[in-house]
């Protein structure tokens, strides 16, 4: 049996949401934001009384009282701190949260993603608004911006704006190859050194898609590759490595994080900046072991290619550099007795979103109990640390 109170105060909680209610949606998003209300509004007009009710209920001004009821059993806007900062604070501290990352709407988020001048415009306006947010305490409410990728250029500059503007987190989208071409591409080594320098962290997380039902849109690409040579078809004949499967297609996954993350490692993204900060969330977990599994397969398969471009195994690279957040519902002792990467799991409770279920500590109690407490305070304390550090 676990002694969670050992831990209060000292958990880091890697996945919080902001969630406006419609009226503070423009405030959040801007002209997606406005649309957003008035959109809710439109819904609300056509749906049954009783249905309606539930959806106001939800989307209805922010408690201000601090117990379990609001705490963890009300979603959406109506949960206390899910807009304002200084109510946030004070849920942190019934939560027990030391620190935790702020992420936006699944709604904003799509939009900032999009590959047209608003999707630009939103990415903008939540990272002014986001910032701001976080500068009421940096160290606890760790501000997460949105980073387009469609073009480059771009992507860069507003990674170095929001560095000036004292950002420190990032999301990008796992279903977009930035500025149509592999993630590992020189190009955006401009992007992994800033962020790597800053001391920052890069992160995917759920509704990584450029537009809604979009998510799986990286399958219809066949860029991933494109600008990393040893990634790319080589020699047809049978007698080449792989047989005729190249390098890319043979260590792809069937989701898009694990399609991103076995790019980033297989071109060589955390072999030149070793120190950079990596997170999956809510994305699940079962498939980071399997991946990394795979991947150092990959690695011996096509060794003669992969000579000279990664010094550790790609597992070494997943355990050193990459943190991820289970589902409440997964089992994660299994994954760490399974794959042996214990560094990788931490705690998150999707904060105020339904998805996080209303008792994430217990739940997630529930399936590490049996490592004990020292294995506990890793997957709730120590091992988030790698990608929310104490700022200076």
């Amino acid at each position: 049996m676990l002694n969670l109170k050992d831990f209060h105060g000292r958990i880091i909680d890697l996945d919080t949401h902001i969630q406006p209610s419609p009226g503070n949606y423009e405030i959040a998003g801007g002209e997606v934001g406005r649309n957003f209300a008035k959109q809710f509004d439109d819904l609300i007009k056509t749906l049954p009384k009783d249905e309606a009710d539930k959806i106001i209920a939800r989307s209805g001004k922010e408690a201000t009282e601090y117990n379990d009821q609001t705490v963890w059993r009300t979603k959406g806007s109506a949960a206390p701190g899910a807009f304002d900062a200084d109510n946030r604070l004070k849920t942190l501290d019934y939560m027990g949260v030391r620190r935790s990352f702020m992420f936006s709407d699944p709604g904003i988020q799509t939009a900032a993603f999009a590959d047209n001048a608003l999707g630009i415009a939103t990415m903008r306006h939540w990272n002014d608004f986001i910032v701001n947010m976080g500068k009421k305490d940096p160290n606890r409410l760790r501000a997460v911006a949105l980073i387009n990728t469609h073009n480059i250029d771009v992507a860069a500059q507003e990674v170095e704006r929001v560095l000036k503007a004292g950002g420190r987190a990032f999301v990008i989208a796992c279903s977009v190859a930035p500025g149509n071409a592999s993630p590992a591409q020189p190009a955006m080594d401009k992007i992994w050194g800033m962020i790597q320098e800053a001391n920052a962290t890069i992160m995917l997380h759920l509704g990584g898609g450029r537009s809604v039902g979009d998510e799986f849109d990286f399958i219809k690409n066949p860029n991933w590759d494109k600008g990393i040579v040893h990634l790319g078809q080589q020699a047809h004949d049978v007698t080449a490595e792989g047989d005729q499967m190249n390098t890319f297609t043979f260590s792809a996954m069937f989701y898009a994080p694990q399609n991103f993350i076995s790019t980033l490692i297989l071109g060589g993204v955390f072999e030149r900046f070793p120190n950079l900060r990596f997170g999956a969330i809510e994305l699940g977990a079962i498939w980071l072991g399997p991946m990394a599994a795979h991947l150092d397969n990959v690695v011996k398969v096509f060794r003669k290619r992969m000579t000279g471009v990664l010094s550790l195994k790609p597992s070494e690279y997943v355990r050193r550099n990459i943190r991820i957040t289970p589902y409440w519902f997964e089992n994660v002792a299994d994954y760490i007795d399974h794959y042996n990467m214990p560094e990788c799991y931490c705690y998150s409770s999707d904060f105020p979103h339904p998805e996080g279920g209303v008792r994430p500590m217990q739940e997630f109690e529930e399936r590490i109990g049996r490592l004990g407490q020292k294995s506990a305070e890793a997957f709730y304390v120590t091992n988030a640390e790698w990608v929310l550090p104490e700022l200076n």
